[in-house]
């Protein structure tokens, strides 16, 4: 049941994100008005579902307000640059524009404009060395000039920093620790060829600087992109790898469940919160606590759980298509996996079925958001991800063993690293083959995207309401 008021509270949030905090607080008040009513009439489908909407509608109206009242907002266009104190909450990175500039990109907290108090969310863009190796929980001070946020990004403003940042104070325990294993593990990698240099720290901690264009590129066209960052996949393969070492310990089931908290918090501090990995921790969060309270966790609802829980936090996640990508394929899995295993497993070996199950519907679930988001069309997406599947784990694992021992051993995470590199090559040389056959990245014209995704949502519902009877006859005439 919980799946419908996290659908709804997705939707609206979605919808109401771009708005003013007016209108959305208008749909909280309105749809908690029709919830009174629902439960009042025994309507309990459409209260749980306006339940989501009142949960997705109000967190969006009082992120908007924060975004729109913020004090930096007063700053935006004047001349000149002011003083301003921020603590970064990501890890900076160096891009290139379009017309060979470089520039570092940094997501920060501003906390003090013009000696104001504030407490804004802000992009920062800068130059110069002193901004690369910063770590997140990181406060500094700099001169810079306010100006207004890109369309559609979450924050209050952007500051175009002036000069090198004044440090103040030292990052957080845990972010140290974090910053100088993921140092210690790019070390332990940076002897490895090329391809897997740059695959490994990507599998395990989310550091693509060292991979080749080529082979982003490569990833890109045989869609295996989610592969080459951390990914909900990953923190699954970490959670599963702690459970059966615990299994097999003395520990008691509620030491299991907090030394497994435990391991979800430190990975995402390591790896970093993308949308993906936010989803899955808190996931995995939900079913863990249900485990130390003696209740066993369904997937479906730990998932819808999830999802309510990261929009009350932070509504802007449901315009990501990280995020978006992440639930679709997750529930697709949960859904429809095994009964589709179960169909191919009557003329195929079970392993191989649900190895193409997996990937198959999630591909499917996945392609409307990859059409309207990026044009992307990837006919060879589900054989690249059976062949890649059964290196995922290991490479994962071990990378994550190398990345541990790295600053104790770094010796033992240098022969690791070597063990690491065999599957991640595996995967390399699995999207470089699929990248290289015909139609590999075909991507829609600009303009396209969105009419084609619509259409995709068309036929595959109206391929869902033929499924048991297509897949039947197919399956019924195969093999020849």
């Amino acid at each position: 049941m919980i799946a419908l008021p996290a659908v709804a509270c997705w939707g609206a949030a979605a919808l109401l994100a771009g708005g003013s905090p007016a209108a959305a607080g208008l749909v909280a008040l309105l749809a908690a008005a029709a919830t009174a009513g629902a439960l009042a009439v025994r309507r309990l489908t459409f209260a749980w579902l306006l339940l989501g909407v009142v949960i997705g509608a109000a967190a969006t109206s009082l992120h908007l307000h924060a975004l729109r009242s913020a004090a930096v907002t007063t700053y935006v266009g004047r001349r000149g640059s002011v003083p301003v104190e921020l603590t970064l909450v990501r890890d900076p990175v160096e891009l290139t524009s379009a017309g060979g500039f470089r520039f570092v990109l940094a997501a920060a907290t501003l906390t003090r404009v013009d000696g104001r108090p504030d407490n804004a969310p802000v992009t920062v863009l800068a130059h110069g060395p002193g901004w690369l190796g910063l770590l997140p929980s990181q406060r500094l001070r700099v001169e810079g000039r306010v100006g207004p946020p890109r369309p559609g990004d979450p924050v209050a403003a952007s500051v175009r920093a002036v000069g090198e940042p004044e440090l103040v104070g030292r990052p957080r325990v845990w972010q140290r620790v974090a910053g100088r294993v993921r140092a210690a593990f790019r070390v332990a990698t940076s002897g490895l060829p090329p391809d897997e240099r740059g695959l490994v720290p990507g599998l395990v901690i989310g550091d693509t600087a060292a991979m080749p264009a080529d082979l982003v590129d490569a990833f890109r066209s045989s869609g295996l992109t989610h592969l080459n960052a951390v990914s909900g996949e990953n923190v699954a393969v970490v959670l599963a790898t702690v459970g059966a070492l615990l299994r097999r310990s003395w520990a008691g089931r509620r030491t299991r469940a907090a030394v497994s908290l435990l391991a979800i918090v430190g990975f995402v501090v390591l790896a970093r919160p993308s949308p993906s990995v936010l989803r899955a921790a808190t996931m995995g969060a939900i079913v863990v606590a249900g485990a130390f309270v003696g209740r066993r966790g369904q997937p479906l609802p730990a998932l819808g759980a999830a999802v309510i829980a990261l929009i009350a936090v932070d509504p802007f996640l449901a315009r990501t298509p990280g995020f978006a990508l992440s639930v679709l394929a997750t529930g697709a899995i949960v859904l429809t996996a095994r009964p589709v295993a179960d169909r191919l497993a009557r003329r195929m070996p079970r392993p191989l079925a649900i190895a193409v199950a997996v990937p198959l519907v999630a591909q499917i679930a996945c392609t409307p958001v990859l059409v309207a988001a990026f044009g992307q069309l990837g006919p060879w997406a589900v054989p690249a991800n059976v062949l890649a599947a059964p290196a995922v784990a290991p490479a994962t694992v071990v990378g994550v063993a190398c990345a541990v021992l790295a600053v104790p051993m770094p010796t033992v995470a240098h022969a690791l690293a070597w063990v690491a590199a065999v599957p991640a090559g595996w995967l390399a040389m699995v999207a470089r083959s699929f990248a290289a056959l015909p139609g590999a990245g075909w991507r829609l014209p600009p303009g396209v995207a969105t009419p084609a995704a619509v259409l995709v949502v068309v036929a595959a519902l109206i391929g869902g309401a033929l499924w048991h009877r297509r897949l039947h006859a197919m399956l019924g005439a195969w093999p020849p």
